[in-house]
């Protein structure tokens, strides 16, 4: 049996990459007319609905990394236990899930 920690880390890296999935579906909609497109907050709160700003090439660079994930920018959207803030800027913060997290969030990675 896995730790109680492990299963936080699984259940937390899980809820982040649900929200991933709903962010593949929102990024067929497109850009407004700034060039930025909503998408969903991927931290791990399941009760979460903000919304983040984000270009179609700023998803993109994210999305290249399977463990990192746009959350809004602010530190209740960051788990520091099983995440590192990897880039911060007035619109979003890309999280990167480490340890088991991480590994969880690679194997769950839609695009893999």
């Amino acid at each position: 049996m896995n730790p109680p920690d492990d299963a936080n880390a699984v259940r937390a890296a899980v809820n982040e990459s649900t929200f991933r999935e709903i962010n593949e579906q929102l990024a067929v909609i497109g850009d407004d007319d700034s060039g930025l497109r909503d998408v969903v907050c991927e931290c791990a709160r399941a009760d979460c609905t903000t919304l983040v700003p984000v270009t179609a090439g700023e998803y993109e660079a994210v999305r290249a990394d399977g463990d990192h994930f746009i959350v809004a920018p602010a530190v209740e959207h960051v788990d520091a236990a099983r995440e590192r803030v990897a880039v911060r800027n007035e619109r979003y913060w890309v999280i990167a899930k480490v340890g088991l997290a991480g590994d969880v969030a690679e194997e769950l990675d839609p695009r893999e």
